[in-house]
């Protein structure tokens, strides 16, 4: 096959099209490369994230060349495990339409001023709702080509990617470095009540994780390390008893099993383990002893963190000090 891109240099790619996929989903959307920006990112219309089912925030992306898409592609390679369909492109959305992709998008402000009467509003603290109608949101241009079309800013900038290099997500090394920086940025805005986030993103994030890893903890198969056999509950032998399968000679070339013949044996092991349970436990508590959270949200912390301990920690076995014996 001929060469088709024949691309010698970065700006021999600007104008041709795209495929763009967001992790762990299937679905990709065409577009076409505009420029190049000096940061780790990627600029592009609101619509087009969201299309995505990406935010505009710091989580990976990525996009391929749509011959690359089209081409190196198959049905045939993809595992047949669970999750194996992810992160391909089984399917191509061509057209975008604003009014199927997610909500959230719809919130874009896209006014080119603000007006007067606005900040007016603005000085007895309204509730945002009862500003809304003065606010030239996305959603409000729905059914005209200025959905997509149009969209307003108030301060020009000599360059697009003036602002941040690389993602603070990227930057900060374990989770609770994250945590302070989101919250120290709330400490210094006044409109923010930190107390209020660090309880919201405990309540959202960190309790359904929590929730969620001890009952795949106590509901998870045992799989063998050799054959990949799963199994409901753990063998009385202790190893994988799967009938061991012989390929190359007579009929167990075509994956006939031997009438006769040893077991597996392969080890077992867990498919969930205690890190994946324990593993947020420790930057909600920084962030419940250093911001402080409701005493909903602190209970039920408290509820998970020993129901954990519980089932990780064998009352009989207590390490004990010299102390205790005092």
């Amino acid at each position: 096959m001929e060469p088709y891109y024949n691309v010698n240099t970065a700006d021999d790619l600007v104008g041709q099209l795209i495929c763009a996929l967001a992790p762990h989903t299937s679905g990709g959307v065409l577009s076409r490369i505009i420029g190049w920006a000096d940061c780790s990112g990627g600029y592009a219309h609101p619509l087009f994230h969201a299309a995505k089912r990406r935010n505009c925030d710091g989580d990976e992306d990525a996009i391929m060349l749509l011959m690359d898409g089209l081409l190196n592609f198959s049905r045939e390679i993809l595992p047949a495990n669970r999750g194996g369909l992810m992160d391909a492109p089984l399917v191509l959305t061509t057209r975008l339409n604003p009014t199927e992709v997610d909500k959230e998008a719809l919130n874009v402000d896209s006014g080119w001023f603000y007006s007067r009467d606005f900040y007016e509003t603005t000085l007895s603290q309204p509730h945002p709702k009862e500003c809304a109608e003065r606010m030239d949101f996305v959603e409000r241009r729905l059914g005209s080509v200025a959905a997509v079309r149009g969209y307003g800013y108030t301060h020009d900038c000599h360059s697009i990617d003036q602002g941040p290099a690389l993602c603070a997500y990227k930057t900060l090394d374990t989770m609770i470095d994250k945590m302070n920086g989101q919250l120290d940025l709330g400490h210094r805005l006044r409109a923010v009540d930190v107390r209020t986030v660090a309880s919201s993103v405990v309540r959202s994030h960190f309790l359904p994780d929590l929730r969620g890893n001890l009952n795949a903890y106590a509901r998870q198969k045992i799989r063998c390390l050799k054959c990949a056999h799963s199994y409901r509950r753990m063998p009385v032998a202790g190893n994988c008893i799967q009938p061991k399968k012989e390929t190359g000679r007579g009929l167990t070339s075509v994956g006939v099993e031997k009438s006769e013949g040893g077991l597996c044996g392969g080890n077992l092991a867990l498919t969930v383990s205690e890190g994946a349970v324990r593993k947020y436990i420790k930057v909600t508590k920084h962030v419940m002893a250093t911001y402080g959270v409701d005493v909903y949200t602190k209970q039920n912390v408290e509820w998970l963190s020993d129901s954990a301990d519980s089932l990780f920690n064998n009352d009989r076995a207590k390490q004990l000090s010299l102390s205790d014996f005092l």
